[in-house]
């Protein structure tokens, strides 16, 4: 059966690498600090959703678990929070954010390489679901909550703000809803319904990909015009 197999988190994976390498591309046609950022963060969501599949259909172990730790749980919302930091805050106070976010992360991914992994509660494990936050020790929780509690905030900050100054609402909005789905689908799991997980990050990752997509169309476009009109 489909929510016995890696397919869910597999075609998750896909589809944030595709958005990941869409966002990249836009970077290297028409820069902007957000871009590079989005598209680092998108392809770290690629990578824990792949190790997710590969700890579902082989097992889970100590590597696999933290790659899935550190990229999903601590890293890949910080990202793409720093991103939509250069978007709704003033460039001087972004960058304060972006190098505390690269301070964080060198914290955040020492802390979950040698943090002692309990291979025990990591292989009672099955089906979609994912080995808990306790199954790595030390302060590797801490460094999650406040990297996922940061990037988050930044996220939603950055789309209200566009949104109330009236700047690229539809896009912003879009990319508003997809990071309330992915947050919402993470939450439907404590009501046992694995399969929600990946099925709303999917989800989720559309419409998120469908805000980016649009932003990047809206700011072409409007570049254009300011090009022609000179």
């Amino acid at each position: 059966m489909l929510a016995n197999s890696a397919v869910l988190p597999l075609v998750t994976a896909l589809l944030a690498a595709a958005l990941a390498a869409r966002m990249g591309g836009s970077a290297a046609r028409s820069f902007s600090p957000a871009k590079p950022l989005w598209a680092l963060g998108l392809l770290l969501f690629a990578a824990a959703s792949a190790a997710s599949a590969y700890g579902i259909a082989d097992g889970w172990g100590a590597i696999s678990f933290r790659v899935y730790y550190l990229t999903g749980a601590c890293l890949c919302v910080a990202l793409l929070g720093a991103g939509s930091a250069f978007l709704a805050l003033p460039r001087p106070v972004a960058l304060i954010v972006f190098g505390m976010t690269l301070t964080a992360a060198v914290g955040a991914t020492v802390t979950v390489l040698i943090a002692p992994v309990d291979l025990g509660l990591i292989a009672s494990v099955s089906g979609l679901e994912a080995p808990p936050n306790s199954a790595i020790a030390g302060h590797a929780a801490i460094w999650a909550i406040a990297m996922n509690s940061v990037g988050t905030i930044l996220l939603i900050a950055g789309a209200l703000t566009s949104i109330i100054r009236r700047t690229r609402v539809g896009s912003n909005a879009a990319l508003l809803v997809g990071v309330i789905v992915i947050a919402l689908a993470g939450t439907l799991t404590r009501f046992g319904g694995a399969e929600s997980l990946y099925a709303g990050q999917m989800v989720g990752l559309i419409v998120l990909g469908v805000g980016m997509e649009w932003s990047n169309r809206v700011g072409y476009a409007a570049r254009n015009s300011s090009t022609v009109a000179v």
